[in-house]
This record gives C-alpha cells, sequence and structure tokens, in this order.
C-alpha cells in the first residue's frame, strides 16, 4: 500500500489543478458549502466540505458518498478509506480524494475564525484546560507557519523544541501577543494574522512583503 500511495503522490504532483467555486459542483449547497474542489483531470467529480463537518461529500453526477473530514490527514487515513468496503472507492477515485484532501488542508486555515478589533483572526481546534496566561508570563508555542499559499516556512516542531517568549512584551509579532492571550493553556488553535500585525512591508526571509501569515500553534502546560 505505501508503493500504491507514492504513486499517487507522484502522479498528482503533475496534476492540473482547477479550483472553483461551490456554485460549479454539482451538489446541493447547504452546510458543506465552506469550499469545493474540482480537477480537470478528473472532470466527473466534485468534493464539498464544510470546517464545522466531521464528513465531506464525493460526489460524481448525482451520486453523492460521505468520507471523514478530519483534522489531520496521513497514510493511516487513505488506508482507512481505502479499505472501508462501504465506501467502494475506486483506485481512480482515490487518487481524487487524495488531491480534494491535499488542498483542504491548505484551504481550511482560511474559514470559521473569530476576529477581534484589529483584524486578527483565531479558530480554537482543541480546547486547553488550563488558564489563560497573563501579560507578562512566560509561555512555551509549538507552532507550524504558513502562506496564504499553503507554504510552509517555519516550523518549531521540525526542531523538535517548542518556543518560548513572554507574553505581552513585544518579544513576538503583534498578531501573536494577542493571539496567545486569548488561549487557555494546553490549547491547539489557528491564528491568521494580516500584514500589520505581522511584517507588514518587510520581507523576511522566505515571507514576502505584506504577507497574511497562518499559524498552528499549539499553547503548551509548563
Amino acid at each position: 500500500m505505501k508503493y500504491l500511495l507514492s504513486i499517487i503522490v507522484l502522479i498528482l504532483i503533475g496534476a492540473n489543478v482547477s479550483q472553483a467555486q461551490c456554485t460549479s459542483c454539482a451538489i446541493q449547497q447547504d452546510e458543506y458549502s465552506d469550499f469545493c474542489f474540482t480537477d480537470d483531470n478528473f472532470p466527473d467529480y466534485c468534493a464539498q466540505f464544510s470546517d464545522k463537518r466531521d464528513v465531506f461529500r464525493l460526489a460524481k453526477g448525482k451520486k453523492i458518498r460521505l468520507l471523514p473530514n478530519e483534522n489531520e490527514f496521513g497514510d493511516a487515513y487513505y488506508l482507512q478509506i481505502a479499505n472501508n468496503r462501504k465506501l467502494k472507492l475506486s483506485a481512480l477515485e482515490m487518487l481524487f480524494v487524495q488531491q480534494a484532501v491535499k488542498t483542504w488542508t491548505v484551504e481550511r486555515r482560511k474559514y470559521s475564525h473569530t476576529y477581534t478589533a484589529s483584524g486578527l483572526g483565531y479558530k480554537i481546534i482543541q480546547e486547553g484546560k488550563g488558564e489563560i496566561p497573563q501579560v507578562g508570563e512566560q509561555v512555551a508555542v509549538h507552532y507550524t507557519g504558513y502562506l496564504e499559499n499553503g507554504e510552509k516556512f517555519d516550523s518549531s516542531y521540525d526542531r523538535d523544541r517548542p518556543f518560548t517568549f513572554a507574553l505581552g512584551q513585544g518579544q513576538v509579532i503583534k498578531g501573536w501577543d494577542e493571539g496567545v492571550a486569548l488561549l487557555k493553556k494546553g490549547s491547539k488553535a489557528v491564528l491568521r494574522i494580516p500584514p500589520d500585525l505581522a511584517y507588514g512591508p518587510i520581507k523576511r526571509g522566505p515571507i514576502p512583503a505584506n504577507a497574511t501569515l497562518f499559524f498552528e500553534i499549539e499553547l503548551l502546560e509548563q
């Protein structure tokens, strides 16, 4: 199966992807209307996602099947649905699903945010049981940072070491100081940080000027 997944990845790298609005999908528009995925290489198929649903729709014409919409997708996920006899997914459908999920993983960060007066967006993925940190308190955070196109530019997980800083003391970008102060310790969240709360017109390494940044963060309990 690992060999099959490797082949799928190689095929999809060269796929000519066409992303469409949900109005172009042959699926009813209701609670599954956050994001609709189509691909020119699979003209008969459409996938429709909602950030608030634990399933997504795979459609071929009027035939609709519901597949798990998980927070994290990986090899185990594809093995699970490929071996699910009720779903009866063909190899072609598996190819389409993998490309749809790959795109949804990027797009999902852009939905369901709560916005503050400053323009910061935050979405709590998992609520922690700890206290909300106080200004001046030393906090530890694991994070992965992404550009709007889904490109990863930094991750504390890659270094296997959390990032620590004093909250509210200007040691990090404004969006971090504000966003982390909204979370209970132990929480996982996505922050959508507009340019004026990030690096503004300054280019910083792989981060272009005036970039909106997305951070998947985990506020650790110390």
